[in-house]
């Protein structure tokens, strides 16, 4: 009788500790479980961001939403904080749905400062204008200048000279003209550029405009008839941007030449 009851006490020790050893290794089977499907929260973008947007823009209008996902899938890199070390940040480079934002899609853009996309009804034309030519440091994208186109006349006689084709020579037998290119013109963009100087007589026009030095592309959004104008005159001539003020009136029509601003 005594073994009898010694063999159910064993057996049911026996059953309980496999039963504890049931339960241990469930609940280390859900923790290892648990482990692999651990959640981080990472940017992903919901609609394409454009060059140029700012951290805090894509967030602030919904073009990128913080997600949580499971940490094991998320590639090195991932943009997975926001704060005042990288809000500024730009992107340098489109953006497209359902990408996982990587950090390094954001920086600086260190050839143009852009305020945005072309205006409706606009075309964006680039022009290179030595520092001084550009109101350096003054001139900022949103600016609105007067553009001046200086050339060597056809005719310096006639009230409208027009250019010979050959840019503006310093030549004495020849005539310089100044004139009033175009006097209301929004600039969308201004980066830094360095020329290269050429001695040679083949010079590229770029090269020729900013004198062989430091030079700046500003970009600017004008209608198809100004555009057209502004590349005539950029292969005619050497132009030089002048930053308006609010209530300043230009004359379209203004032209002045050695004569007139030298005297006889």
């Amino acid at each position: 009788m005594a073994r009898r009851v010694m063999a159910i006490i064993i057996a049911l020790i026996v059953a309980l500790l496999g039963a504890i050893g049931v339960v241990v290794y469930a609940q280390a089977a859900d923790t290892r479980a648990i482990a692999g499907q651990q959640t981080v929260a990472i940017y992903i973008a919901k609609a394409e961001v454009p060059v140029g947007t700012t951290v805090a823009d894509a967030i602030s209008n919904q073009l990128i939403t913080s997600q949580q996902v499971v940490a094991k899938g998320v590639p090195a890199g991932a943009l997975v904080t926001v704060d005042a070390t990288n809000k500024k940040l730009v992107a340098t480079s489109s953006i497209m749905p359902g990408e996982v934002v990587l950090a390094t899609r954001f920086g600086t853009l260190t050839d143009q400062t852009q305020t945005g996309g072309v205006p409706d009804g606009k075309v964006a034309i680039t022009v290179s204008l030595a520092d001084p030519a550009r109101i350096a440091p003054l001139l900022q994208p949103g600016s609105h200048i007067v553009i001046y186109d200086s050339f060597s006349p056809r005719d310096p006689k006639v009230a409208l000279p027009i250019p010979d084709g050959a840019r503006m020579r310093d030549d004495a037998a020849g005539s310089r003209v100044t004139r009033v290119l175009l006097e209301d013109v929004q600039v969308i963009g201004v980066g830094s550029a360095q020329l290269q100087p050429s001695g040679s007589q083949t010079a590229s026009p770029d090269a020729q405009q900013a004198n062989q030095g430091n030079g700046a592309l500003v970009t600017v959004a004008v209608s198809p008839a100004q555009a057209i104008t502004i590349v005539h005159a950029v292969q005619t001539g050497t132009l030089y941007a002048g930053l308006r003020s609010k209530g300043v009136t230009i004359d379209r029509k203004a032209v002045v030449n050695d004569t007139t601003v030298l005297g006889n």
